[in-house]
């Protein structure tokens, strides 16, 4: 049932690509208003709706209905659980977090200040 819905996906995307060609290309819009052309065409006039348009809808409507319903098919296909999810399974994410903790110094723990070593004091303040 995937496989079959997913070959209707694609020759619907095709079809889709080829009914958009196909339409005739407004006149007076795009970029040409932005630079002085088209100045009598910027209010516009709306037109009867042709069959390509409505085609091009309803090819619109399909494809956003089958993407969605492929989308779901395919979740259900490889399980519910997310790669993060399977992995910890595995106990690979545990360890990484464990190896993480080792190496980050623990956040509010109380540190030494260093110490001078033996003979390197710190230089005496002189007074002048």
């Amino acid at each position: 049932m995937y496989v079959a819905l997913l070959v209707l996906y694609i020759i619907l995307v095709l079809v889709m690509i080829v009914v958009i060609l196909i339409q005739e290309p407004r006149t007076g819009g795009g970029l040409g208003i932005a630079f002085g052309g088209g100045v009598e065409n910027v209010i516009g006039v709306k037109t009867a709706p042709t069959f390509f348009t409505n085609l091009t809808i309803g090819l619109g409507v399909a494809f956003g209905l089958l993407a969605f319903i492929l989308s779901l098919m395919s979740g259900a296909r490889a399980g519910s659980a997310s790669v993060v999810v399977r992995e910890a399974g595995k106990g690979t994410v545990y360890k990484v977090l464990q190896e993480m903790q080792r190496q980050a110094p623990v956040q509010g723990a109380p540190t030494t200040p260093a110490q001078p070593q033996q003979g390197q004091g710190a230089p005496a303040p002189q007074s002048r």
